[in-house]
């Protein structure tokens, strides 16, 4: 199981920092340039060809959503699994015992 978090969380930190890449290689709405022109003008272009902005589109969307799928498996594997027990059925923290009781002060 150990092994698995260790990929699921290796994964995650490379599908977060191509994510980040492919954000910042985009042009902006109004075209007036981007990091991307910070690297050399028509980057994206060069690379992807004249259809750049469709490219990182799809690139984004399918890193995100690996992105949130990874997410879940990493919650899964943390919580202990898949169960038929709700997290309402857990027990958070075990009952404190009968002799913890603070005894009564007789009047005077």
């Amino acid at each position: 199981m150990a092994f698995l978090l260790c990929l699921l969380f290796f994964v995650e930190v490379i599908v977060a920092l191509l994510m980040v890449a492919v954000v910042m290689l985009q042009p902006p709405k109004d075209q007036s340039g981007g990091m991307g022109s910070a690297f050399g003008g028509g980057f994206g272009e060069e690379v992807f060809g004249g259809r750049t902005g469709n490219v990182l589109s799809r690139t984004t969307v399918v890193l995100g959503v690996i992105l949130i799928i990874n997410s879940l498996a990493i919650a899964i594997c943390l919580r202990g699994g898949l169960s038929e027990r709700s997290l309402a059925d857990r027990q958070v923290a075990p009952e404190a015992p009968a002799e913890t009781a603070v005894p009564e002060v007789p009047a005077q």
